[in-house]
């Protein structure tokens, strides 16, 4: 059995392949965690949605094992907080009761988006206001649109709109209280008053009066509810911190908290995240930047297809689907440049067009090494993008690929940077944590980063091979 002795903080994070629950310590330290398969189901349409109950049943069941797994369970639990996808969302009609299953964000029935959608961006000062570059299809206004068209009896009956973390916090709760970073990934926000645009509200009908209150990163909105705390076997006395978008939560947890500061996650896809202290009106086009834990944090961010899922596509092709691990091992030996082999990101990932002057005599191990060279190179220009000239002299890297010193390595050959990775295995996670424990104790983000964000490991820049890679790109 697992020991948890002062273990306080309880995290949920709601990603889309997978839900986490952990435990944390006083410390920072990870005791124990339950990763389950939240049950979504793909249908005809393009629809991908989590029926509400198996949303419950899951978190709720994973609470129960941890409680059984760790010493003590989860009764010394002080808080608890999350970390959310955005855009999935639902309807409840007025005694709170769903309408509608979870409509996740990779959910293409309205795809591609209506008129009305992709002429949001057109508003008078939309970016400037919003901080979102544009509009598609998978934001939760398209999807409600979508619901207004061809299902208008739900949407008359509809008197709360949640996203998944919403919801989560009504059914703990009872308060209809959303965060301002995840809200403002809808596009519907002004970010500088943290409230409901009505501009862009009215512009696509989303009707404000049944959308939740949004409140900052870090709120304390007392202890959950006597029901909650009897479901999840809880103490009625432990208090619900607001959490925050995954992706904040994750630069968090990397330690990533102070202007100025970068980290990336590769993953599904590539995203890297900047730390600021104002607003960017002059950001490059496709920089998104959004409200962070206090008035004085903005966070600034960059997302790209060429990431791990080029690295997965590649081996599901191979006998046997070797590791991540394993491909990692092919590669070690390949000296920098990949034998000249490039990736092409417009072919179809996984074939032979991806590789730009493939021959017979390249080998696995220089595919997966062109594969780990073409992230990299595509994260060197995510950093440009949000830095120019400003760069840093470190980043943090979090996620799967973090746990590859090679691909480290490259990362900061490309760069010319420090890439440290950081010790947590679940980073976003500890970012919740980080945000409970701040507004327990009253403590500065930074103390408390200083504290519970611990590098793993840290690989430095190669000068041959960053010189190298910089004439390759010239």
């Amino acid at each position: 059995m697992e020991q948890c002795g002062v273990s306080h903080i309880l995290t949920f994070d709601l990603g889309t392949t997978y839900f986490k629950v952990c435990l944390f310590d006083d410390s920072g330290r990870l005791v124990a965690v339950r990763r389950v398969v939240p049950p979504a189901v793909r249908s005809p349409g393009g629809r991908y949605e989590l029926p509400v109950d198996g949303f419950e049943r899951v978190l709720v069941g994973a609470v129960r094992e941890l409680n059984d797994a760790v010493a003590g369970g989860v009764s010394g639990v002080h808080a608890v907080c999350f970390a959310t996808q955005a855009n999935s969302f639902l309807l409840l009609d007025k005694k709170d009761q769903p309408l509608t299953p979870i409509i996740l964000w990779p959910d293409e029935r309205a795809c591609p988006a209506e008129p009305v959608i992709q002429c949001l961006s057109g508003l008078k000062d939309y970016y400037n206001t919003t901080g979102v570059p544009a509009m598609n299809g998978q934001f939760m206004p398209a999807k409600l649109r979508w619901l207004q068209n061809h299902e208008p009896g739900i949407c008359r009956q509809a008197s709360r709109l949640c996203l998944i973390s919403d919801y989560l916090t009504l059914w703990m709760t009872g308060q209809h209280v959303t965060e301002a970073g995840t809200a403002a990934l809808t596009g519907l926000v002004d970010i500088h008053q943290l409230r409901w645009w009505p501009d862009a509200c009215e512009h696509v009908g989303v009707h404000t009066g049944y959308l939740p209150a949004i409140v900052r990163a870090g709120t304390d909105l007392g202890p959950i509810s006597p029901d909650a705390a009897a479901l999840f076997g809880l103490p009625e006395d432990c208090r619900f911190i607001v959490g925050c978008l995954d992706q904040y939560a994750g630069a968090i947890g990397a330690g990533n908290v102070t202007p100025g500061g970068v980290s990336e996650t590769t993953g599904t896809v590539l995203a890297t995240i900047r730390c600021a202290d104002r607003f960017n009106r002059d950001a490059k086009p496709g920089v998104f930047q959004g409200p962070g834990h206090s008035e004085k944090t903005w966070y600034q961010m960059v997302f790209g297809d060429t990431s791990a899922n080029l690295l997965e596509a590649y081996r599901n092709n191979l006998p046997g689907k070797p590791g991540y691990e394993a491909l990692c091992d092919m590669a070690a030996d390949v000296p920098a440049g990949a034998g000249g082999l490039r990736i092409d990101a417009n072919a179809p990932a996984g074939t032979d067009a991806m590789f730009i002057g493939l021959t017979d005599r390249h080998t696995p191990g220089q595919r997966v090494r062109a594969i780990l060279e073409a992230v990299a190179r595509a994260l060197n220009q995510q950093i440009q993008d949000l830095c120019g000239d400003d760069r840093p002299g470190a980043i943090r890297s979090v996620g799967g690929a973090a746990r590859s010193d090679l691909w480290l390595q490259i990362k900061a050959d490309v760069l010319g940077l420090s890439v440290q990775a950081t010790e947590c295995p679940e980073p976003t996670s500890l970012g919740a944590a980080i945000l409970a424990a701040g507004r327990l104790r009253g403590v500065g983000m930074d103390d408390l980063v200083s504290d519970w964000v611990r590098v793993r490991h840290e690989s430095l820049s190669t000068p041959g091979n960053h010189r190298l890679y910089a004439e390759q790109v010239r």
